[in-house]
C-alpha cells in the first residue's frame, strides 16, 4: 500500500496524534491507518501518465510494476462475505474525512474495481510488448493464476451500492440511515460542519467535508451516464461543506457541473476554488499555497469549462463557458505533441471545417441489409420482427441491436456472440453486391463540392464494416478519417465516435458539422458538441439544427444556409 503522508524514504509520516483545536486534548488522526484510497489513487496517476506521454518505456520499466505491486494489496485487503455473497473492504476512510471507519466506501471500492482491472489490462500488454519483463515481474511479485482469477472475481463481485432505479450511489453502508443535515440552517457561519458538529457529530450526519461519490463519478466519467451523474450531484451537492469543507473539492464540484451543462453553477464553484488563496478564504493562505487546489483548479479549466477529452486520435473541446467569459485558451501537450486551444463562446455555422457523415441511410441504403439480416435471424429463433421493430435499431450497436431483437428472451453470452456473428455473416452477403450505384441521390456531387471548397470529410459509423462499404461505394478518395465501431467503446449515443473522427481530422467539435438519419447519431453529436444536420422525418431527427428529407439536390451553401436558420 502507498503511504497517506510520506517524506523522503516513502515512509508514511502522518502523525497519529495531533491537539485538538483549543490544545487541551489529543485528536486520533486516522488517515495514515485506514484512507487506503491513496493506493488506487497513485495508480490513477500512473495510467494516466502513460495515457498522456505515451512513454512505453517507462511504463514498461517502472509503471507497470507500481500498478501491479499496489493492486497485490487490493488482492489481499477485500474480503469475501458469505451472507452478502461479495468483496468487502471494511474499516476505511473515504474522500469525505467527515466520515470514518466506513464499510464499502463508493469511491475506495469503485477506485479498486478499476484499478484490479487496468492491473490485468497492463499485466497483459506486458506479456505482449515484453514477455519477459512480464516474467520477471510476474515471478518477483508471485502473479500466480490464482492470484489473477481472484483479482478478477474481486472485479465481478465487490460490493457497489448503486440502485439501478434511482441511479443513486450509497457513499457507503448505511450512510443513507445516518442524521440528514440542511446546511442552510446553520448559516452564516465561519467554521466548518465538522467543527460546529464535533467529529463524532459530523460522523453521524449525512454532511460531507468533500466530493466523495462526486468524485468517483468525475475519475471514471466514461463509465457512468448523465443520469447518474444527474441523481447524485442531486443528492451530494446541497450536503457537502463547500465553504469550510476541504479547499480540493469546489474545483471539482466544477468540472462535474461542466459536464451536466451548467457552466453558470460551476463558474460559483470554480470562483470558490480560485478564492482560497486569492482571498485567503479561508485564513490559511500564509501556512502556504493550497497546490492540489490549484491543481483541481487547471482541471476545471481544461475538463470543465473546455470540456476537452483525450482520445486515440488527440485531445477534442467540447466547451460549456460561463455566459460572461469571452475567451479561454491555454496548450496542452499530449503524447509528445502540443495542441493549442482558443475557445470562444458562440461559434457559428462559418466555423465549420469538416463533415462528419453516418453511412447506413446518409451515403447508401445498407440499413435494408441490415434489417433483412436482423430479420433473416429473428426467423431462424423464431422471434417476430417487422420493419417498425427495426426502427429502433437505427444507429444502435450490434450487440444493442440484438438486445432489442431478443426483447428479454434469455441467451447467454457464447449464445448471443454466436447470433451476433451469423447476423454479421448475413449482413457482408448482402453488402457483397454494393457498387458506386448504392450511393444515395445527390451524396457524390456534394462529397465532390466538399473537396473541392477544402472542407475535410470523416465517416463516423457504429458499423464495424464500414470500411468494406466505402471501398465497394468507390468513394475512398473523398475519405480523410474514418471512424468506426473498431475505434471507441462506447457507441451512440455517447459522443465518442464523433469526437474520435473530430480528432482523427484535426478539428475541434464545434468546427465539425455531423449528418446523420438516427434519433442516437442527432443526440451523441449534440452531445458531442457539433452542428447536426439530421435526414428523414422531424419526429425522429427533429432535435438537429437542419432536417432535410434528403440531400438530393442540396448543396453545401445549402446545407449551411439551413443550419444558420
Amino acid at each position: 500500500m502507498v503511504a497517506w503522508e510520506s517524506a523522503q524514504t516513502g515512509d508514511e509520516v502522518t502523525p497519529r496524534w495531533v491537539p485538538g483545536p483549543q490544545g487541551e486534548e489529543l485528536v486520533r488522526i486516522w488517515c495514515g491507518d485506514i484512507e487506503l484510497h491513496i493506493t488506487a489513487d497513485v495508480a490513477y496517476a500512473v495510467w494516466h501518465y502513460w495515457q498522456a506521454t505515451g512513454d512505453d518505456a517507462w511504463m514498461r520499466d517502472y509503471g507497470a510494476e507500481i500498478l501491479l505491486d499496489t493492486a497485490v494489496f487490493w488482492g489481499s485487503r477485500a474480503e469475501w462475505n458469505p451472507e452478502r455473497l461479495r468483496y468487502e473492504i471494511n474499516d476505511v476512510i473515504g474522500p469525505d474525512e467527515n466520515h470514518e471507519h466506513v464499510d464499502n466506501n463508493a469511491f475506495t471500492n469503485g477506485m479498486v474495481r478499476w484499478h484490479l482491472q487496468t492491473a490485468l489490462d497492463t499485466l497483459a500488454w506486458l506479456q505482449t510488448t515484453d514477455a519477459e519483463r512480464a516474467a520477471v515481474l510476474t515471478a518477483q511479485l508471485n502473479l500466480t493464476p490464482e492470484r489473477l482469477a481472484r483479482w478478477q472475481d474481486i472485479i465481478e463481485r465487490i460490493v457497489i451500492l448503486h440502485d439501478p432505479q434511482t441511479g443513486l450511489i450509497e457513499q457507503c453502508d448505511g450512510f443513507f440511515a445516518l442524521k440528514d443535515v440542511n446546511l442552510a440552517d446553520y448559516e452564516p457561519r465561519t467554521k466548518s460542519m465538522q467543527a460546529l458538529l464535533g467529529i463524532e457529530g459530523a460522523n453521524r450526519h449525512q454532511v460531507l467535508k468533500q466530493a466523495d461519490v462526486i468524485m468517483l463519478l468525475y475519475l471514471l466519467r466514461d463509465r457512468y451516464d448523465n443520469a447518474t451523474l444527474r441523481a447524485n450531484w442531486d443528492y451530494y451537492n446541497p450536503r457537502t461543506d463547500h465553504t469550510y469543507g476541504s479547499s480540493l473539492s469546489p474545483a471539482i464540484h466544477a468540472a462535474v457541473a461542466c459536464m451536466m451543462d451548467d457552466p453558470q453553477q460551476a463558474y460559483t464553484h470554480f470562483t470558490r476554488a480560485a478564492l482560497v488563496d486569492l482571498e485567503d478564504v479561508r485564513g490559511n493562505a500564509a501556512e502556504g499555497v493550497h497546490a492540489a487546489s490549484a491543481g483541481g483548479l487547471w482541471q476545471a479549466l481544461v475538463f470543465g469549462f473546455a470540456g476537452v477529452r483525450l482520445t486515440d486520435a488527440g485531445p477534442v473541446a467540447v466547451p460549456r463557458l460561463p455566459a460572461h467569459w469571452t475567451r479561454l485558451k491555454f496548450r496542452l501537450y499530449w503524447r509528445g505533441q502540443a495542441h493549442t486551444f482558443d475557445i470562444r463562446p458562440h461559434p457559428t455555422p462559418d466555423d465549420i471545417r469538416g463533415v462528419i457523415f453516418d453511412l447506413d441511410g446518409v451515403l447508401t441504403d445498407t440499413s435494408e441489409f441490415h434489417y433483412l439480416g436482423w430479420k433473416r435471424l429473428a426467423e431462424e429463433e423464431d422471434i417476430p420482427f417487422n420493419r417498425e421493430a427495426n426502427e429502433a435499431l437505427r444507429g444502435v450497436s450490434r450487440r444493442e441491436s440484438l438486445l432489442l431483437v431478443l426483447d428479454g428472451r434469455p441467451a447467454t453470452e457464447d449464445q448471443m456472440q454466436a447470433m451476433m456473428a451469423r447476423k454479421n455473416r448475413y449482413y457482408q452477403e448482402f453488402i457483397e453486391g454494393i457498387t458506386p450505384e448504392n450511393l444515395l441521390p445527390g451524396m457524390l456531387p456534394l462529397l465532390e463540392e466538399l473537396r473541392a471548397a477544402g472542407i475535410k470529410i470523416a465517416i463516423g459509423s457504429a458499423s464495424k464494416n464500414a470500411r468494406a462499404v466505402i471501398d465497394r461505394l468507390g468513394i475512398q478518395a473523398y475519405i480523410d478519417a474514418v471512424s468506426d465501431g473498431y475505434s471507441v467503446d462506447k457507441v451512440k449515443p455517447s459522443p465518442d465516435l464523433f469526437l474520435h473522427a473530430a480528432a482523427q481530422l484535426g478539428l475541434q467539435p464545434w468546427q465539425c458539422i455531423v449528418v446523420e438519419d438516427a434519433e442516437a447519431g442527432v443526440e451523441a453529436a449534440l452531445a458531442g458538441g457539433m452542428w447536426t444536420v439530421g435526414l428523414g422525418p422531424q419526429e425522429r431527427v427533429g432535435a438537429a439544427h437542419a432536417v432535410f428529407p434528403s440531400l438530393e439536390g442540396a448543396g453545401w451553401e445549402d446545407v449551411l444556409a439551413k443550419v444558420r436558420g
